[in-house]
């Protein structure tokens, strides 16, 4: 359930993409400068529900609901903040907000509008994000699937009669695809609440079970979730650095390239919900102190990994050129972005053996070794990598540079081996922060 939520909820913003896309380049140009704000913000709160998820799926191994409780209430407070402080840069300062990211005047006065509507999603996702997370982590998994098939479903259909006004609606443009969002998001959030209540989740309670709570029970959680949130950021300004040094070869490349990326994100999305229902089954065997069956775990998803990246390069080889042509790519970019389809292959077979090392890592609270190992590697091998070959090697090809980098995943996984091996990141976090 896992992994076909994050394939539906992926697919949908490439969906999203095509049809803004449609808009023209004005428009394209606004609503990504907007949604960076977004992003930023979805890494921000991802990483503070990730942190509730670590430890609420110990304490869900002990069956301790009270504690829950209390993370639950954690989660929302920090996020709600978060939302909070994100609305009112996008809704109040839209100029501002979209001036950080660009200096196109066309971009920003496309933009504008489209920020100032998606910018209520920040305080509705804010509170849903936590709620998947909790739930997630009491193994109440298919609700997410349902939802987001749910939600997206509504997004997609909003989308097209919106944007292009369709069914005597108003053609909206890309204020359409905004509103759409809004309207979506909410749905998502009231199925979530409405079934929360209706079957009396465990992690309900009264505002004095989730929102009190001691220094003592706080500050274990700061110190896995500062890590974590770190990990993500750095993580996400060395993404940027390798779209700088793919850009250096071309506008060609660069377009062939970004399209590869899309494509080549909807199955890396297998790996990561490969890796968080990992991560829950481990928490719940660390949580009861049971090191010994955490370790049969890894061992045994790691068949597992062989089995989904052989399946998912196979696919990708086979879709890659009409996946391809949905793109408007010029002609003599169409092969070159077939190529580097293929090609991400490599990276995709690595993450899923990293998928499991990193949930496995994430799942002890292991997370000052998860900072070295993510986002580490990537300024430590995969960068360096990028920019030897560039400006030392003179490297002028896409694919070469391309495999450069990916040296990156060959030496996470050779040293998240060797970190489950050695057994150091096996930790009982509930010993950690007590009983709230």
């Amino acid at each position: 359930p896992i992994v076909l939520k994050n394939l539906i909820v992926n697919s949908v913003g490439m969906a999203d993409n095509l049809m803004v896309a449609a808009l023209g380049e004005a428009a394209t140009n606004g609503a990504q400068m907007a949604n960076q704000l977004t992003n930023f913000l979805f890494t921000i709160t991802m990483n503070v529900s990730a942190a509730v998820t670590v430890l609420a799926t110990q304490y869900w191994g002990k069956r301790e609901t009270r504690s829950i409780k209390t993370l639950a209430g954690i989660g929302l407070k920090f996020s709600m903040a978060l939302g909070v402080a994100a609305f009112i840069l996008g809704f109040f300062f839209p100029d501002f907000t979209l001036g950080l990211f660009t200096n196109d005047a066309q971009a920003i006065e496309a933009g504008r509008g489209y920020l100032r509507i998606v910018a209520w999603t920040y305080l509705i996702y804010s509170v849903t994000d936590v709620l998947v997370a909790v739930m997630t982590s009491v193994e109440n998994v298919r609700l997410g699937l349902v939802a987001s098939m749910s939600a997206s479903l509504t997004n997609i259909v909003l989308n097209y009669l919106l944007i292009f006004g369709k069914l005597g609606l108003p053609a909206l443009g890309v204020r359409g695809a905004a509103i759409a969002t809004v309207i979506a998001t909410f749905c998502g959030l009231a199925g979530h609440v409405t079934y929360a209540f209706v079957t009396r989740q465990p992690f309900l309670g009264s505002a004095g079970e989730l929102f009190r709570w001691s220094s003592t029970f706080l500050r274990p959680i700061f110190r896995r979730m500062i890590p974590m949130a770190g990990n993500e950021i750095v993580f996400g300004l060395g993404d940027a650095m390798y779209l700088k040094a793919f850009g250096m070869l071309g506008t060609a490349m660069l377009e062939a390239y970004q399209v590869a990326y899309k494509i080549g994100m909807v199955p890396h999305t297998i790996a990561d919900g490969m890796g968080s229902a990992s991560g829950i089954l481990l928490g719940e065997h660390l949580g009861r102190g049971e090191t010994e069956k955490a370790r049969s775990v890894i061992r045994g998803l790691f068949p597992l990994a062989i089995g989904l990246s052989i399946a998912v390069s196979a696919v990708m080889i086979l879709i890659a050129r009409p996946v391809v042509s949905i793109f408007a790519l010029p002609g003599s970019s169409v092969n070159l972005a077939v190529l580097m389809v293929r090609l991400f292959n490599i990276r995709i077979a690595t993450r899923m053996f990293n998928a499991v090392l990193l949930s496995a890592i994430r799942a002890g609270g292991d997370t000052k070794f998860l900072l070295l190992m993510d986002s580490g590697l990537v300024w430590l091998v995969g960068i360096p990598a990028a920019y030897i070959g560039l400006l030392v090697l003179r490297v002028n090809s896409l694919p070469v540079l391309f495999l450069l980098v990916q040296t990156e995943q060959v030496v996470r996984l050779i040293v998240g081996l060797l970190r489950c091996r050695s057994g150091k990141w096996l930790h009982n976090l509930t010993e950690e922060t007590g009983t709230q």
